[in-house]
């Protein structure tokens, strides 16, 4: 694994954290923590990671537009790695 498919990895697994925490505190004007404990309460965490990882998406589209090949596989590792954890949450 080469530094930018590392770097890749990274900011795929925290871009969708930050997505949620700017939609909950700029959108919505909810405090993050309350946000975090009503989602957890109500067992929607799978659909939650699933509506942040568009950001990847966004993301991954961009890294292949400029030719960094290397970050966007990187990414799509980070999202695959999410999509088992969903797929864990979903089915425990």
């Amino acid at each position: 694994m080469n530094k930018q498919n590392l770097i890749g990895f990274v900011v795929g697994i925290i871009s969708p954290f930050i997505a949620f925490s700017i939609y909950v505190l700029f959108i919505m004007e909810l405090d993050l923590f309350y946000m975090i404990n009503k989602v957890l309460e109500s067992n929607k965490l799978p659909h939650i990671i699933s509506l942040s990882l568009l950001v990847n998406l966004l993301i991954f589209f961009m890294k292949i537009k400029t030719n960094r090949d290397a970050a966007a596989r990187g990414i799509l590792g980070a999202t695959i790695l999410y999509g088992f954890l969903i797929v864990y949450l979903k089915f425990i």
